[in-house]
């Protein structure tokens, strides 16, 4: 009995590096557009894509 068997393959698109960082560098510019629409694209990697965006965010 496997504890972390996944039955079905997740569902959407899990985005490219230069597709966060252009949502992220919107999202710096105070646009949050960008960033919503790929979250929403991403189906079952929503909360990663999220969780990309911002961290690509933060402006050092």
């Amino acid at each position: 009995m496997a504890f972390f068997k996944r039955g079905s393959k997740p569902s959407g698109h899990r985005p490219s590096d230069d597709e966060v960082r252009a949502a992220a560098a919107a999202l710096n510019a105070g646009d949050q557009g960008p960033a919503d629409r790929l979250v929403a694209e991403s189906g079952d990697y929503s909360q990663e894509t999220a969780m990309r965006v911002l961290s690509m965010s933060v402006e050092v």
